[in-house]
This record gives C-alpha cells, sequence and structure tokens, in this order.
C-alpha cells in the first residue's frame, strides 16, 4: 500500500500544480491575486506531499528517489517541509499580502532548486539514475519557469 502511495505522489504533485493554476488564473483578476492563490497553494501541493511522504512513508519514499534512508533526516527534512505548508496556510488565510505570498514561495522554490541540484548531484557522482531521481532536477527548472515571472509581475 506504502509503495502504490508514494508512486502516486509523482502524479499527484503535477495534478495538484494543474489545478493550482487553474484557480489561480480562473479567481486571479490581476497579477497579485494570482500569486495570492498560486504562491501559498503551490507550496502547500508541493511542500505538503513532500511532508507526507518524508513523515509516513519512509524507507518506501527513499526507495523511490533511490536515496539509501535515513529516518532520523527524513523524520526532519518532513518537518520542515511541514512547517514551509503550514506558514503557507498562514500567509494565504491571514491575507498577509503579496510580498509575504512572494516570500513564501521564494522560500519554496530556493529549497527546489536546492534539492534540483543535489538530485543532479547524486546522478553524476553516484551515478543514481531512477527516473524519479533524474527527472527532479528538469522539473524543477520547469517549475521556476513557471513561476517566477508571476513574483515579478505581482511585486511590479
Amino acid at each position: 500500500m506504502k509503495k502504490k502511495l508514494a508512486a502516486m505522489m509523482e502524479w499527484i504533485r503535477p495534478a495538484g500544480i494543474v489545478i493550482v493554476f487553474f484557480f489561480a488564473y480562473y479567481f486571479g483578476k490581476n497579477p497579485v491575486e494570482v500569486l495570492h492563490i498560486l504562491g501559498p497553494f503551490m507550496v502547500i501541493v508541493m511542500a505538503g506531499t513532500i511532508s507526507f511522504e518524508s513523515l509516513f512513508l519512509g524507507e518506501i519514499a527513499s526507495e523511490k528517489i533511490g536515496y539509501k534512508p535515513n529516518r532520523a533526516y527524513q523524520i526532519q527534512s518532513g518537518l520542515n517541509n511541514l512547517a514551509t505548508t503550514l506558514a503557507a496556510i498562514m500567509v494565504y488565510a491571514l491575507n498577509w499580502g503579496k510580498y509575504a505570498d512572494a516570500t513564501v514561495l521564494s522560500v519554496y522554490l530556493f529549497f527546489q532548486l536546492l534539492s534540483g541540484c543535489n538530485h543532479a548531484r547524486t546522478i553524476f557522482t553516484e551515478k543514481n539514475y531512477t527516473k524519479v531521481n533524474l527527472m527532479r532536477p528538469i522539473l524543477t527548472v520547469i517549475l521556476l519557469a513557471a513561476l517566477v515571472p508571476h513574483i515579478v509581475m505581482a511585486l511590479k
């Protein structure tokens, strides 16, 4: 069951991203409103699912990526992603404004960028050629290209 759930996460995240973009464009009437939906909810979808995987799927999640399981570190990383998710929920629910929306999304994108670099490093140094590991750097670049312009437009 855990193995299927971990595999499903690789589809839940992209589906969640598409849904978030749809709602952001449907309900957002200007770049600030689009970012207010896009920023926090993108973080909730991404960091939320990563924290779930780290905290509840453990070794299966590590195996899927091609990493050796390290539960202590994995739990710590999961809690960090959970904290980021909770911050995004607060930013949205309390409507802290475009700078908070941009900040919570930027922090998460920096995490994704650094994580993508780490995945790329393991491809070259550890010959980690699992599909998930190979896709992470590519998907990170796509995510950055899709989201950074929204931050820039909203903060103009």
